[in-house]
Formats: C-alpha cells, structure tokens, sequence
C-alpha cells in the first residue's frame, strides 16, 4: 500500500522505519536537511517541499491511499489533509494534532482520524488515578462505549457467579476472559466468574465508576 507522510520529524521517521518494509512510503518534508537526512537512512522516496501546497503534494498522492500528516503545524496538517482527500483522491487521512482544542477541527473538516500526544497522555494519567488495576484499551468510534480490562477482584459479588446470574450495569457485557492459568475463553451465560480472572468488558462511559467499585476496588 502507498502512504504519504508529510513531514519528516523524530515521529515521522520511526514510523517509517516501520512501514518502509511492507509499504510503499513518501516522505514530504520542507527542510532541506531534514529531508536529506531521511533520504540518506531510509530507502523511502523523499519529496522536498511544503506537502500543504497542491503543486508538491499532489504527484506524490497519484496510486497513494493514505496520507498521514504529521508536522507541527496543525493548519499544515489539516490542509495536506484536505488537499489529499478533496483534490488528489487519497481515501484515508489522519493527523498528528499539536493542540488538543483542534481535535473537533480536523474532525469537522474532513480528517479521518486525529490525534493528540497530550491528550491521550493526559487521559493515561487521569485513568490510572481515577481507576487503579481498570484500564480502557479501546475507545469504540462515534459512540459512548468503551472497552475495559481489568482482573477480577476475590472480593467481588460476582465471583463464583455465572455472567447470567450477574447483574451488570446496563448494557455492559464481558466480551473475553482469560483464566489465571493463561486459558482464554469466549464467554457464554453459563460461563463462571472467579477471582483472578482477567476480563474484557464492553461498557459505557458512564458505567465505568460502577464497574470498578464492584468488580476491581472491594
């Protein structure tokens, strides 16, 4: 697969590192000595330029289906984006966001994915401070629900019960199990809980609180 990669920082060139190998990568970046340095380490073709500018931008799009735009500049980031998508048929656009308050931009503007170091190291922070031995693993797209891993604690209600006896918060469901002894399972009604289970559960937002108290905190 074609992926372009505008901009040719520290970020930028270990990611390529990692697709070189399997993909066929373009590197865009506006500093000369950047872009010759990338060239020199990497066997990725490298475009010298401003990759927010059509006139460079858009020969290095042809065949291309994803363009990740990742300087330190989110107008930059977003125009590449938009350009990319509106203009030289790329279908895929994601972007590294330098300010969180542009999150909801990118998004409204057209950029598939968008993200944010700061964010989600704040998010990482808050989540091991709110909510010791619970973590999110993924954060399910356009909805309120997320999914959370966590071992079940010896002191929990629903050890020793079946996932059908148990009263979960409204619309949780355990969606994987792996047992102490490493065996992992696909849950079932009759399926039986006990302490030490690692477990992975599809819940709300809103519902996570509730979940901890009952199943990890006591």
């Amino acid at each position: 697969m074609k992926i372009v990669i505008v901009g040719g920082g520290k970020v930028a060139f270990y990611l390529i590192k990692e697709f070189v190998q399997d993909h066929d990568v373009v590197i865009i970046e506006q500093n000369e000595k950047a872009a010759n340095r990338i060239a020199n380490q990497l066997s990725a073709e490298v475009v010298y330029g401003d990759g927010s500018v059509y006139s460079v931008l858009a020969p290095a799009c042809v065949g291309a289906k994803m363009i990740v735009a990742l300087t330190g500049k989110d107008e930059t980031n977003l125009i590449a984006c938009q350009i990319a998508k509106r203009h030289c048929g790329v279908p895929i656009a994601i972007s590294r966001v330098n300010n969180p308050r542009n999150l909801e931009v990118m998004k409204r503007f057209g950029v598939d994915k968008s993200y944010s170091g700061t964010k989600i190291l704040a998010e990482m922070i808050e989540q091991e401070i709110d909510y010791e031995g619970l973590r999110i693993v993924h954060r399910i797209q356009e909805s309120d629900y997320v999914l959370v891993e966590f071992i079940l604690s010896p002191k929990a209600r629903a050890c020793e019960k079946t996932l059908a006896d148990y009263s979960f918060p409204s619309g949780a469901k355990v969606v994987v199990m792996t047992k102490s002894s490493g065996e992992m399972i696909t849950p079932r009604g009759d399926t039986v809980m006990h302490a030490g289970d690692l477990m992975v559960l599809v819940c709300s937002r809103k519902n996570i609180d509730q979940i901890w108290k009952e199943m990890v905190q006591t």
